[in-house]
């Protein structure tokens, strides 16, 4: 099966979508069946690469939302990453660019195994909820990916390059033009079945049979 997933590693519920379809993957034993390709969609293109804001106050200032209405958004999305096993740290999440981390991560698909390239993709994410790294600074990119057994002077290559700039500007407009796309996570099943956004369970286990 072929799975393709437009997805940011700025997005809170991309993170949770992409943990819970690979552990249904991996309890029905279907690791070896399926071929994941990860699409880059930037939520905010224009997100500063040094940020200058936390995503609590991304919300108040830029959503317009009151304090207790972001604290209690922050509790609700937190609550439902627990529920698949992920610690977030949501207001201390730095918001910043991930152009450079999608870049990177195209990269890392087109030269090394999936069981590579889905641990780069998921250290990523991990680094942006959990640890609240910084992913547009390259020095964090750079070490990220050499926990994950990435040729550093390669990583170092594109990081100081324009190197797969344009398939991620190309992949955003291709789920751009799609006429159902809404939300990421948007995950597509064998060019048929479309999920998207907060993706149940039970709809991803119909999509995998």
């Amino acid at each position: 099966m072929e799975i393709k997933i437009w997805a940011d590693f700025a997005c809170p519920y991309s993170y949770m979508g992409e943990k819970q379809l690979m552990d249904i993957i991996e309890k029905q034993g279907l690791t070896d069946k399926v071929n994941i390709q990860f699409l880059s969609y930037q939520l905010d293109p224009n997100a500063p690469v040094v940020p200058t804001e936390t995503m609590t106050q991304h919300f108040m200032d830029g959503h317009a939302y009151t304090a207790e209405q972001t604290q209690h958004l922050m509790e609700r999305i937190e609550k439902m990453a627990a529920r698949v096993g992920l610690d977030y740290r949501l207001a201390t999440t730095q918001v910043c660019s991930t152009f450079d981390a999608h870049r990177l991560m195209e990269y890392a698909q087109d030269n090394y195994t999936q069981e590579v390239a889905v641990k780069f993709n998921f250290a990523l994410f991990h680094a942006n909820f959990i640890e609240n790294l910084r992913l547009s600074d390259h020095s964090v990119l750079l070490a990220i990916a050499e926990k994950c057994g990435l040729d550093t002077t390669e990583v170092k290559s594109v990081l100081e390059s324009g190197r797969y700039g344009e398939q991620v500007k190309a992949e955003e407009q291709e789920v751009d033009q799609r006429k159902d796309f809404d939300l990421i996570p948007y995950m597509v099943f064998d060019d048929a079945t479309v999920l998207q956004g907060v993706i149940s369970p039970g709809a991803m286990k119909k999509a995998l049979a």
